[in-house]
């Protein structure tokens, strides 16, 4: 691999281009620094500093929203435009509302340390290195960047067995995973003598494409349905999501997925699927992704209906949620004038799936234990706030109008009609009113069955009150007039670099 010296350097404009990334670093340090000064004084000007550090970060972001090119950094390591500028808006604030919905959580359970905010940077800081690497290198590194402070995350409740065990074996079938992807990444390396995404297109096609390249192809394509827990590499989810602190179950479900579904979108659409080169084996990815969203709508859909626990209906419907957004994808490679929609799809998930694991957060009790459905008997008359939030973010997942979920869903279905693929839009709508009896479900016990005697509630703190508050609004807004949301994700695309 040859590199330009010249792109190594940093003038005062590509510092722009990066600032968002080097405020969030600048953060994660600083709040390191105030961690070792204070030592154990510190928790609420770690938690604060930390949440400071996202918004800033936020707010860099948008203000370069309107970059029209791509940017190249580092040697094309790096490359920074709308797409990547949109995810880090969505990255932050979500790891914002995390660390602001679960302080009283982590004090319920003693485990309100310091590490927790610092972990949620770094994961955040993994998550934008991720969506806008360019390179198989620099997207391997980003990724365990991410990973590696999930881990830790999911593993948080240190004295908790089930939340070791879920740490452990995230850890384990996470690296097997992050293993597979590396794999085919070094496949593709040794078929194409490049680990830069856009130039592998050239690169494999100047001959005829080998099999090395083939197998290399399908292994990091694995790889990516192995993190967002497609079938049948979906069998993780549900244990982890069940043993890991709920606030942690809700990041993991929002942010996690939108960053590996948005660096998926780039990895293949960069590639140049949907491009004449790629015939040899666009029918071959095709076929994977389509037979990979049907079951796992199927497989999603069926496992939640039987479950009681709130963590394992939620991680089952994230799994049906991923064959819906692969319907997405799957016509965003026939036709990118579309990836807004899918970009849609995945910002309403994100809102939603917060504000659920946010209230989840607040109704747990120590160990999170509590949070069965029927734990949730008559909780409209004892919290009637929270149980209307709730049903609000359920009918949204269900796909219930006005709700952001409706438009989501709305807009994914009738691209995918519009570009061919009715028969698998039929089958998500079938699996979509399967989805509708377990949401519903949750609905009745709120709201049909009497309280538990012996139920107990502690008064929520006013920073998660106000951060469930936004979200609500967010999803009705979302629902009534999606204009402005749809105009700026239907400008979001990925040009070859």
């Amino acid at each position: 691999m040859n590199i330009n010296r010249e792109l190594l350097t940093l003038s005062y404009e590509q510092l722009q281009w990066l600032s968002p990334i080097a405020i969030l670093l600048v953060g994660v340090l600083f709040v390191i620094c105030v961690a070792s000064v204070f030592n154990r004084g510190s928790k609420q000007i770690t938690q604060w500093t930390s949440i400071l550090s996202l918004f800033v970060t936020t707010l860099s972001s948008y203000s370069l929203l309107d970059t029209a090119t791509p940017h190249l950094l580092f040697n094309g390591m790096l490359v920074l435009d709308k797409f990547s500028y949109f995810f880090f808006i969505v990255f932050n604030l979500s790891g914002a509302a995390t660390i602001l919905m679960s302080d009283r959580y982590l004090d319920l359970d003693e485990m309100n340390h310091i590490e927790f905010p610092i972990l949620i940077l770094f994961s955040v800081l993994g998550m934008m290195l991720l969506v806008s690497s360019a390179d198989l290198i620099s997207m391997f590194i980003s990724l365990e960047i991410m990973s590696l402070s999930v881990y830790s995350l999911v593993a948080f409740r240190r004295n908790d067995r089930l939340s070791n065990e879920s740490g452990l074996k995230y850890f384990i079938l996470g690296g097997a995973a992050s293993a597979i992807f590396l794999y085919g990444s070094a496949l593709i390396y040794g078929a194409t003598g490049s680990v830069r995404i856009s130039s592998m297109l050239t690169a494999a096609t100047v001959a005829q494409p080998s099999v090395l390249f083939a197998l290399g192809a399908v292994l990091v394509v694995v790889g990516f349905l192995f993190k967002i827990a497609a079938v049948p590499f979906h069998m993780w989810m549900p244990d982890v999501y069940e043993g890991a602190p709920a606030p942690v179950t809700g990041f993991m479900t929002a942010a996690l997925k939108a960053a590996m579904f948005a660096t998926f979108i780039r990895v293949l659409i960069q590639l140049g699927f949907g491009k004449p080169q790629w015939n040899a084996f666009q029918t071959s990815i095709y076929q994977i992704l389509w037979w990979s969203a049907l079951v796992t709508m199927l497989v999603g859909n069926l496992a939640a209906l039987p479950q009681n626990n709130l963590k394992r209906i939620f991680a089952y419907s994230s799994i049906a949620h991923t064959g819906y957004l692969l319907i997405g994808l799957i016509t965003a490679l026939k036709n990118q004038a579309v990836l807004g929609s899918t970009i849609l799809y995945l910002v309403s998930y994100v809102i939603t799936t917060i504000g659920a694991f946010g209230i989840l957060s607040l109704l747990a009790k120590k160990g999170d234990t509590g949070l069965n459905v029927h734990d949730l008997s008559g909780l409209s008359q004892r919290r009637p706030w929270l149980a209307a939030a709730l049903a609000l973010f359920l009918f949204s997942m269900a796909g219930i109008p006005p709700t952001a979920g409706f438009i989501a869903k709305y807009s994914v279905f009738y691209a995918a009609v519009e570009n061919g693929e009715i028969g698998l839009v039929i089958f998500a709508v079938l699996c979509s009113a399967i989805s509708v009896y377990y949401y519903l479900r949750v609905i009745v016990f709120m709201y049909m069955r009497n309280p538990a005697e012996q139920a107990t509630w502690r008064r929520p703190i006013l920073t998660a009150v106000v951060a469930i508050a936004v979200v609500a609004l967010l999803t009705i807004a979302l629902g009534f007039s999606p204009s402005s949301l749809i105009e700026a994700t239907g400008s979001l695309s990925l040009a070859q670099i």
